[in-house]
């Protein structure tokens, strides 16, 4: 992981409001370059409307080319720009675009919540040594905004850290027994 990118133009966003192309957007960042027929295997859905997508992801900064891995003129392949995006909904002015920012955070949610209820349905699967791994953690801090900002810093400062072992050791191609640990987690405050 390297720099945070901040998206602060709606259009951009809006680039991951429709649910495939987050999931592509998702399938670069786990499997790391791939090809527009290996995605549409995944996905099952058609090559021309895989790259279509692509194209759009692409557009938008979120995914760039990979020439390099191409064995001839016709493949094309795909990956994930380094680095991660947010953004704040603050940041966008008009009503149309805040309502843009919020459509992709619910959506977002949506999956997240998805994903892991889905983990839970199938954890016998995966056997004992990763069903150890998994976690899941609710606590109650009493902070200020400021305490807020420096305890997310804290702990982005330690997801990117892992996040280059991870990254260092596919392109070192030390694969074994690893697998994409899906982490997610929110923050905000609350009165009771």
């Amino acid at each position: 992981m390297t720099e945070r990118r901040r998206i602060t133009d709606p259009e951009t966003l809006k680039a991951l409001a429709q649910p495939l192309r987050r999931r592509l957007y998702r399938l670069l960042i786990q499997l790391g370059p791939s090809t527009v027929g290996v995605l549409a295997k995944k996905v099952e859905g058609d090559p021309g409307q895989i790259s279509y997508h692509l194209r759009e992801l692409a557009k938008h900064g979120f995914i760039e080319e990979a020439p390099e891995l191409a064995r001839d003129k016709r493949e094309r392949w795909w990956r994930a720009v380094p680095g991660s995006a947010g953004w704040d909904t603050a940041d966008f002015a008009t009503p149309e675009a805040r309502a843009i920012a919020d459509q992709v955070k619910a959506q977002m949610l949506a999956d997240e919540f998805e994903r892991a209820i889905e983990w839970e349905k199938n954890r016998e699967t995966w056997g004992k040594d990763w069903t150890r791994v998994a976690t899941s953690s609710e606590s109650n801090l009493f902070l200020t905004p400021e305490e807020a900002v420096a305890f997310n810093a804290d702990l982005t400062e330690v997801l990117m850290k892992w996040s280059k072992v991870g990254h260092a050791a596919r392109a070192a191609d030390r694969t074994e027994n690893r697998e994409v640990v899906f982490h997610f987690m929110h923050n905000f405050p609350e009165r009771p």
